[in-house]
């Protein structure tokens, strides 16, 4: 049952026959008993349209009444009510009691007119927020069942009743303002305790909300969310102070306010943190307007990552763009612990040839001009040419996923639906070692099928070298990526924290606090690495010293090959050649039980296998574990240990060629010490709260000790208020820019971008199966089990235990 309000509702205002005889409002307030009149018409008189209105015309004051004729009177304390003749110090306390007046009992308070003589103000008056009515001169009248009205307008909901509730006060000759007149009635229902925290003279989005907003904000959380936070964490709606729609548009103030200059910011943002700390790196592009075109960054972690694992790189430009439409494109490493890392990155508008030869070289300079030993990218011409401008002795390899899901689309309709078809060809291209077993399979593959002829099949077999594993068996390392999959999850990473539509200084503070996340995932696996040990399985010195010497990602590997070796491997044959001994390993892991031939020198005893495993992905193999086994060596030796698995490896202290120590200090002392010390005092403030939460005796005591220690605190240090301006500077980290030099375009489409927002239709309609000349297009995909490209899932996988 809905509370009912802090009102006395009066009975009715009853007229005489005549019109002209209405009492106004001031008469009917000022008399302390209502009129007692016997017409039985009065009633319906008052609220019939005995007063000249006009339905386009702005109504006359002078009809306050509510619709039933009542009038409604505040009831409170005595204490609260405004009367004629209080006296205020400033304009400020009137202010303040006229709205806590008008709070406590339920309406809102609105600014009336005043009169300011030399910046004081002589007289003002407070009214109720129903004063008046809205004025229909200019207004359109839409018409909302036609649907072909081109002028329609959102419906707005009326407020204003003429209600004539007000005080009026006046500045006397000391410089104290008094209330010279009052109207204490309303002619309106008074809002009911229950809802009196939605009243919007009431309602104001308080700085602990604002905090809270914008600390959300960098966790990629939206104003909708953080406001049900609030919620949760003050106990109730009525006392966060706020509606989720004024928490909206104060960010939808912020937004518009970094609209214009919102290149500008974030290019001011990298200039602080460069003045910061000198190693951080980038580099910006802008055309004869202003308007930016390209940007990369690189900080000094980044730097210093590139400087340990700079042999491969991933390199995606297919992120999903900010709101001016530009792409994305960052360069993507593998760290020590197997994990993404993030190497730098840019923003292109545009994707020719010569916005990423700019971009290759913005990443080269930042890294010292060293050259990556792989890229692997996507099939992207422009990218192809600016590589082979700027990157000439770097091995360029094409993601193999890209290629290989275009298949379903390139062969004919009877091989779509062929699983053999398809095994045949993931046989060829995945399994094949050498670049002769490959072309013959493919030929045989090509034959069979009847392929020969397609022009699609013919070009990827030209370009060959670029894509099937094969080719990059030789090349250091180049098997930790055969796809662009590493940034595809770094991008899926990524937009667990941002999403499309953000402004730049948006973006930035989004992805600082997700690069933050990748990097303490970073440390936690450095912690677990140095400070467990993993569990041993057999008894062999080498995988114990494998223990000690690699993280605990790496180590699984090398413990895989381990127990492979004493399980499967075993020495057929050996043969001598000078100081080259060949041995013949049978491996009975292999689906053919293949032989590898492993050649070991016996002055350096090196091995090297036919297997390459050791080559192409930096951990040495069952077959040549097997191979120094025999020769009696314990030991891992020093040449299969690469630094870049090892568990110290990022330990180093690296400088730029500026000869700035790569390291990412904390940006500003003075701002983490603050940070440090108010971390502290809120977790003891919670910690109280939840001891003293026990009894009321103990609430009471820590708001009186809060009381003695607010006031103890506002006479040690001077409040400064801030404006909503230096809040939001406070929240980006830097200025609003009083000059704009760099612009964002107005309109761009570019590649990866949307052309309309998505709904619920075009989901329904990407869930129907395609069908093309009676036949179910059935599309290949990866099974998780036999992790073959499949017709079917793990579910169905024949090879699932």
């Amino acid at each position: 049952m809905e509370e009912t309000s802090a009102t006395s509702p009066l009975p009715a205002l009853e007229c005489p026959a005549n019109p002209r005889t209405v009492p106004t409002i001031s008469e009917s307030v000022n008399s302390l008993g209502m009129l007692e009149l016997c017409d039985a018409n009065s009633f319906s008189e008052i609220n019939s349209r005995i007063l000249p209105l006009s339905e386009f015309s702005t109504p006359k004051k002078r009809q306050c009444f509510s619709q039933d004729g009542s009038l409604f009177k505040p009831v409170c304390d005595e204490a609260f009510k405004p009367t004629v003749g209080m006296r205020f110090d400033d304009i400020a306390s009137v202010d303040a009691f006229y709205k806590n007046y008008a709070h406590h009992v339920g309406f809102g308070v609105r600014l009336g007119p005043q009169r300011m003589v030399n910046n004081v103000i002589h007289w003002k008056r407070f009214m109720c927020t129903r004063e008046g009515y809205r004025s229909t001169k200019g207004t359109y009248i839409a018409n909302h069942l036609d649907k072909n009205d081109s002028n329609k307008r959102r419906k707005v909901k009326v407020t204003r009743c003429g209600c004539d509730a007000h005080i009026y006060v006046n500045r006397d000759s000391e410089g104290k303002y008094n209330i010279a007149s009052m109207v204490e009635h309303h002619n309106h229902e008074l809002v009911s305790p229950r809802k009196q925290h939605l009243i919007r003279s009431k309602r104001k989005v308080s700085g602990k909300a604002k905090s809270t907003l914008f600390d959300c904000h960098k966790a990629s959380i939206g104003p909708a969310q953080a406001y049900r936070l609030l919620h949760v964490g003050e106990g109730g709606f009525d006392r966060v102070g706020c509606t989720k729609k004024d928490l909206q548009n104060y960010y939808s103030e912020f937004k518009n306010k970094i609209k214009i200059c919102d290149a500008q910011m974030l290019v001011d943002q990298f200039n602080r943190l460069k003045q910061l700390n000198g190693a951080f790196f980038f580099e910006y592009d802008v055309d004869e307007a202003g308007t930016l075109l390209r940007l990369f960054w690189a900080d000094p972690t980044s730097r210093k990552n590139y400087s340990h694992f700079h042999d491969v790189l991933s390199f995606d430009s297919t992120y999903s763009t900010n709101q001016y439409s530009y792409i994305f494109a960052p360069f993507t490493g593998i760290n020590h612990h197997m994990q993404s890392v993030f190497l730098g990155g840019g923003f292109l508008l545009n994707e020719a040839t010569e916005d990423y030869i700019w971009l290759f070289e913005a990443f080269l300079k930042s890294m010292g001009s060293f050259a990556p030993g792989v890229i692997i990218t996507n099939e992207s011409g422009s990218m192809r040419n600016a590589i082979e401008a700027i990157l000439p002795n770097t091995v360029h390899r094409l993601c193999m996923w890209h290629i290989m899901r275009k298949v379903p689309e390139k062969v004919p309709l009877e091989l779509r639906t062929n699983e053999f078809f398809y095994k045949r060809l993931n046989s060829c291209v995945w399994n094949s070692e050498t670049p002769s077993e490959f072309e013959e399979n493919w030929k045989n593959v090509m034959l069979r099928f009847d392929l020969q002829d397609n022009e699609w099949f013919a070009k990827c077999y030209h370009i060959r070298g670029s894509w099937v594993p094969a080719y990059f068996m030789g090349i250091p390392l180049a098997g930790i990526l055969r796809t662009t999959s590493r940034s595809e999850s770094e991008n899926s990473f990524f937009k667990n924290f941002i999403r499309r539509k953000l402004a730049f200084v948006e973006f930035w503070l989004r992805f600082d606090t997700a690069l933050k996340c990748q990097r303490q995932e970073e440390l936690v696996a450095d912690h677990a690495s140095l400070h467990t040990t993993p569990r041993l399985l057999s008894s062999w010195e080498i995988e114990r010293q494998g223990s000690l010497i690699f993280t605990h990602e790496v180590f699984d590997l090398f413990q895989s090959e381990v127990l492979a070796a004493r399980e499967h491997c075993d020495v057929q044959d050996t043969k001598d050649v000078g100081d080259l001994k060949i041995m013949f390993v049978s491996d009975q892991s292999h689906r053919k039980n293949k032989v590898r031939e492993v050649h070991l020198q016996t002055a350096t005893m090196i091995a090297k296998c036919s297997c390459m495993l050791f080559e192409s992905k930096g951990i040495v193999c069952r077959h040549v574990i097997r191979v120094l086994r025999g020769a009696k060596i314990n030991e891992l030796p020093a040449y299969y240990v690469l630094k870049r698995w090892e568990k110290m490896c990022t330990r180093d202290i690296v400088y730029d060629g500026e000869g700035n120590p790569l390291e990412d200090n904390p940006i500003d002392c003075v701002d983490m010490d603050t940070r440090r010390k108010i971390s502290v005092a809120r977790n003891k403030l919670e910690d109280l709260i939840r001891h003293a939460k026990n009894s009321n005796g103990g609430l009471d005591l820590l708001n009186s000790g809060l009381c003695d220690l607010e006031s103890t605190i506002s006479q040690s240090v001077l409040a400064v208020a801030q404006t909503s301006q230096e809040e939001q500077e406070s929240f980006v980290g830097s200025s609003f820019p009083t000059q704009v030099d760099i612009l964002t375009p107005t309109s761009i489409t570019a590649r990866g971008t949307c052309s309309r927002i998505k709904g619920h239709r075009d989901t329904e309609k990407k869930a129907q199966p395609k069908k093309k000349l009676g036949v179910t297009v059935r599309v290949p995909r990866v099974c998780g089990t036999c992790k073959e490209l499949t017709l079917h899932d793990s579910h169905k996988c024949p090879k699932k235990k």
